[in-house]
């Protein structure tokens, strides 16, 4: 224990957890041990304790350099709660002319000692925040030692200005009588609502008890479990989850000590007094790098033109690998529309003939002298309609097969995927392609070539059918959807076919490699690099719900996260 109201005080404050340890946990025996905060530290250090009920500041100093760990934290009465509950009061005489933590500047203060939590370094934060550094700014700062109610009695004295103590222990000094009331009081108290005292200070975290790192680990939850168990006394003290402890490591890192001590010697006369000798080898490696600089550069110089043969050269090929990619490209479209050429004439032939037997018809009634306009206007309309039916056909298969610059723009991707499935289904009738684009109200532009998604579209349906018909399923719908996902558009493609083997989806992208008995292999390979070059990504994975056939689909980005990249 902690005595900072000395050791008479801990055994008649404490002495009842000693008694519920032992009667709780069986096969061991407490002993309750007084000591002050420097031999509460050296005997952590000697391994002759095994538990530590300690201030908070003391225990974050504990659990950085010791490896203390926490267990319980202590419910105390008149506490807001665990977590704010200890505080620092200033105490000053009652007729003194001091009235805020400014005043104290050029004063005689008394504290507890450098490491008390309550008895100075709560205090001392509130002090440098007010403008009043506790190392340099006051007349005089005394450490008095334990217990803490002798700065009470020194200030009652007048033997000081003001001291420090913790919160509510003036109030306690007046109730038991040692001090009489309207003889002190505490200097600039914060009003906290729900507070039974009064106090200079902000509240942190109450008192721990804390394992030691050679604490056997059934041991320390045997006394964890007692401790949360135990019934709270006759004054209303318990033991509560362990609380966190952060703040007390922030009081710390601004009062520059404890584990933050290193630092205070971050200055220039501190880092110039304790380093001087580093200094000059700095100093030294300094200059020697400015001679290898000088010697660098002119080799720097001499080597430069290499540089630059060496950067053209290494444009060139990257502008040759680009041709190549846009020539496998072509290559790959033109595959598709060799594939799609007897669907592509079939498809021709239905608006041919309808514009054939159209023509005929109207030739038959111009010849039986039935010139009703009519018939023969709706006959030339639907004349009108086939001929753009086929244009329109011919059109989107030259524009897909041309060999051309990719060319990427601001696009509707649901727009170009239905243009592509109305495309897929006229040159191959058999298929049946649902499209099933999310009713949201994400917006689905995209930046890409439209002709490039396709090509990848087309590669997908044409696998998806080929996939079906060689398991037997040509009949099966293919189902195409679209969703929005965190900035980006995703298109899936699932198909009812035969699937593939585990093995088969590690190499499904790979160039050449292809489960088609007449395939090339480049088709996936090539779309994957296409999307990628767009940002986006390609993937394949067989259906959630255990059905035959295979899920492959793509994402790209939506225009807007774009721009926000």
């Amino acid at each position: 224990m902690l005595a900072y109201k000395g050791a008479e005080a801990v055994q008649e404050d404490w002495s009842h957890v000693r008694n519920w340890l032992e009667a709780s946990i069986a096969g061991h025996h407490f002993i309750l041990l007084d000591f002050d905060q420097a031999g509460l530290t050296r005997a952590v250090r000697e391994r002759s304790i095994d538990f530590v009920i300690t201030s908070s500041g003391h225990y974050v100093a504990l659990e950085h350099g010791e490896g203390a760990s926490r267990i319980a934290t202590i419910e105390s009465p008149g506490a807001l709660s665990p977590r704010q509950s200890i505080g620092s009061a200033i105490v000053v005489r009652d007729d003194a002319r001091l009235r805020t933590l400014a005043d104290l500047a050029g004063k005689h203060v008394l504290a507890v000692d450098p490491d008390a939590f309550g008895g100075y370094q709560i205090a001392a934060r509130e002090l440098l925040q007010a403008g009043v550094d506790p190392e340099h700014d006051l007349a005089h700062l005394q450490f008095t030692g334990f217990p803490v109610q002798n700065i009470v009695h020194a200030v009652r004295a007048g033997q000081a200005d003001a001291g420090i103590v913790r919160s509510c222990l003036l109030e306690q000094m007046i109730r038991s009588g040692e001090i009489g009331a309207g003889e002190l009081r505490v200097l600039a108290p914060i009003d906290i609502r729900g507070l039974p005292c009064q106090t200079s200070s902000r509240l942190y975290p109450d008192w721990p008890i804390a394992a030691l790192r050679h604490t056997p680990a059934e041991l320390s939850r045997q006394v964890a479990i007692a401790l949360l168990r135990m019934p709270r006394t006759a004054e209303g003290y318990s033991w509560t989850i362990p609380s966190d402890y952060q703040v007390v490591g922030e009081l710390f890192q601004e009062l520059r000590i404890g584990p933050y001590a290193y630092l205070r010697l971050w200055t220039f006369e501190g880092v110039l007094r304790r380093y001087w000798g580093w200094m000059l080898l700095i100093l030294a490696l300094l200059v020697t790098w400015a001679v290898h600089t000088v010697r660098v550069e002119y080799l720097v110089s001499q080597r430069t033109r290499a540089l630059r043969d060496a950067q053209e050269e290494q444009r060139r090929m990257a502008e040759e690998a680009l041709l190549h990619q846009a020539t496998l490209d072509h290559t790959a479209r033109l595959a598709i529309l060799g594939e799609m050429a007897s669907a592509i004439a079939h498809e021709l032939n239905q608006p041919l003939a309808a514009i054939g037997n159209f023509a005929r018809g109207m030739a038959r009634r111009i010849t039986a002298g039935r010139l009703e306009p009519a018939p023969l206007l709706d006959g030339t309309h639907e004349i009108v309609t086939q001929s753009e039916r086929a244009a329109s056909i011919i059109r989107n298969i030259r524009a897909f097969s041309q060999k051309r610059a990719s060319e990427q723009k601001s696009v509707d991707l649901k727009a170009v995927v239905g243009e592509t499935i109305a495309l897929f289904t006229g040159t191959h009738p058999q298929a049946r392609v649902i499209w099933q684009p999310a009713e949201t109200p994400e917006v689905s532009t995209v930046v890409a070539d439209p002709v490039q998604i396709q090509q990848v579209m087309l590669n997908l349906l044409k696998n998806a059918l080929d996939a079906q018909q060689t398991a037997g399923r040509a009949d099966e719908p293919i189902e195409v959807q679209f969703r929005a996902e965190a900035g980006a558009c995703v298109i899936t493609v699932r198909d009812g076919g035969c699937g593939l083997a585990p093995e088969q989806f590690a190499r499904l992208f790979e160039p050449f490699f292809t489960t088609k008995t007449e395939g090339l292999g480049l088709g996936l390979s090539l779309s994957k690099g296409i999307i990628e070059s767009l940002g986006g990504t390609l993937s394949a994975a067989a259906h959630d719900d255990g059905k035959p056939g295979l899920a492959i689909g793509f994402s790209l980005p939506r225009e807007e996260s774009q721009e926000d990249l």
